[in-house]
């Protein structure tokens, strides 16, 4: 059964389909929904930098996930919100196992460079170190 859905949001195109989907199978399923916004951690040797970059960024996640918080409402799932810091891939399915989720959805390409050529580094970590169970949305 599928009872809890981890869903990695960055604010890109291609979460925001992971999450549509998300909600559509918490809908299916009775699930709920927990978004997982992950800060790139910066050496602590970066000092300012470090606390500049990660409070803007908690600022953008944090308004990120109002407007996730309010699409789950709309359909009446229920949503919880995460900001973590770490490596994305690793925290993310770190995360995954310490919550007992039973479903990651997560985009196919992330806000990166590249993203639009390639599987985003992220989600080709979280779809070949993660045992439980990943659906990518492209």
């Amino acid at each position: 059964m599928i009872k809890k859905i981890l869903v990695p949001l960055d604010g890109s195109k291609n979460s925001i389909r992971a999450l549509s989907n998300a909600i559509i199978l918490a809908k299916q399923t009775g699930a709920s929904i927990t978004g997982l916004s992950v800060i790139q951690a910066f050496p602590t040797e970066m000092g300012l930098v470090r606390t500049v970059v990660g409070k803007i960024l908690s600022k953008h996640y944090k308004q990120f996930m109002a407007i996730a918080k309010g699409m789950c409402t709309k359909k009446n799932v229920e949503f919880l919100d995460f900001i973590e810091f770490g490596e994305e891939g690793r925290t993310i399915v770190s995360f995954a196992v310490k919550n007992n989720m039973d479903l990651i959805v997560i985009g196919s390409r992330g806000m990166g460079k590249l993203g639009e050529l390639f599987l985003g580094s992220t989600s080709n970590y979280v779809m070949h170190l993660s045992k439980i169970p990943v659906l990518i949305i492209k």
